[in-house]
């Protein structure tokens, strides 16, 4: 019985070791794959290194023996807020675990960062008695987002100017008493683009222009339209024949699947009677007296660079007292806060003008908003 036992113990025994021999080596390969694929250094209560592995010695610059021994700090970046590391600390020193983006200096000088873990390591009695860091490099990630930052601010910079170039364009000669007018582009360069003029003879001239296609060609059209048009409005004083010189100048700026939506309009100087051309836009409004609102249809289709000049149509506004025209952008929306802001409302509330101008501004619209209120 005594020999039967003395054998149980030993295999026990041969079974316990193996056991611990498996738990060491399943320890060390775990090490091994943790030490391989990151930046793992630890150190004691106060912060100093005590273990910096092989990743750790290379991104920072500095040899084992340099880091041993020395404080955490050694590869602090000065430029960041001390209000981070006192944060970092509170975590800690409280046995949380610290989550966290850092960039740290280089030996030579040069900068470095890290995506970093630091766990408090606890004794039996809860204490904590060292930390262990485990960082991944993020250098060139970080890198290339601020590469992808600053081609963003670029653009962005670029496109203001444009659009401060392109509204240069845009000419009102009619004062706040007599016109009101709501301007909101959905992106920085707009498809859309109006002006107002007074003809030497006391007519007064307006248009929206709304450019349809892809990217920023039908912003660079209507701007180059919206030139030429300023051109020949001092120039001609009737509209047809103000369009028959016009159009077929557009050809030539117009792309393959670009089309030129637009409302023209001329005031003769009595203000008894109007011209207009109108294609691919909703009916402008013309409000009489009485509070009666009447609609006017577009005339022609959309100008594609095969189409034929427009034709002119004629009306009497002997009982106008005002006109509205606007882009799509002013109703083609789901958005119930801008309901408020119908044509109709506008033309018979022309102070709401103001109030559409203020919401919209604060608003990511779907869709340039263009809108010229004028009184006959």
């Amino acid at each position: 019985m005594e020999e039967s036992s003395k054998a149980k113990n030993s295999i026990i025994h041969c079974i316990t070791d193996e056991m611990l021999i498996n738990e060491r080596s399943l320890k060390n390969q775990y090490r091994h794959i943790v030490d391989a694929t990151n930046i793992v250094s630890k150190t004691d209560i106060h912060g100093v290194i005590t273990y910096a592995n092989s990743k750790f010695v290379e991104i920072s610059g500095y040899s084992k023996e340099e880091l041993i021994g020395k404080h955490h700090n050694i590869v602090r970046n000065p430029d960041i807020d001390a209000s981070l590391f006192k944060e970092l600390w509170e975590t800690i020193k409280s046995k949380q675990v610290w989550n966290g983006v850092i960039t740290n200096v280089h030996k030579n000088g040069s900068k470095y960062t890290v995506e970093a873990s630091i766990f408090p390591i606890l004794d039996a009695k809860g204490d904590v008695v060292e930390y262990i860091a485990i960082r991944h490099d993020i250098t060139r990630l970080q890198e290339l987002n601020n590469e992808i930052k600053a081609l963003h601010k670029y653009d962005t910079d670029q496109q203001h100017i444009a659009r401060e170039k392109l509204e240069m364009g845009i000419i009102n000669d009619f004062d706040d008493k007599e016109c009101k007018v709501l301007y909101a582009p959905s992106d920085i360069i707009s498809g859309d683009f109006y002006s107002l003029y007074r003809g030497k003879d006391g007519s007064r001239f307006l248009y929206i222009i709304d450019g349809q296609g892809h990217g920023v060609s039908p912003a660079l059209t209507v701007f180059a339209v919206s030139s030429t048009m300023n051109q020949l409005v001092k120039q001609v004083s009737d509209l047809q024949e103000l369009t028959d010189q016009l159009f077929p100048t557009i050809k030539s700026f117009l792309g393959e699947i670009e089309q030129l939506s637009y409302t023209m309009i001329k005031i003769c100087a009595d203000s008894k009677k109007l011209s207009y051309v109108s294609a691919g836009m909703y009916p402008f409004l013309i409000k009489e007296k009485g509070m009666k609102i009447k609609e006017v249809k577009a005339n022609n289709i959309p100008f594609m660079n095969f189409s034929e000049p427009p034709k002119v149509s004629n009306m009497d506004i002997e009982d106008a007292e005002s006109i509205l025209l606007y882009s799509d952008g002013l109703i083609e929306h789901e958005d119930r806060e801008l309901s408020i802001f119908s044509p109709q409302n506008l033309i018979l509330e022309p102070n709401l003008i103001e109030s559409a101008k203020g919401t919209m501004s604060t608003m990511k619209l779907e869709d340039d908003v263009t809108l010229l209120y004028v009184k006959i």
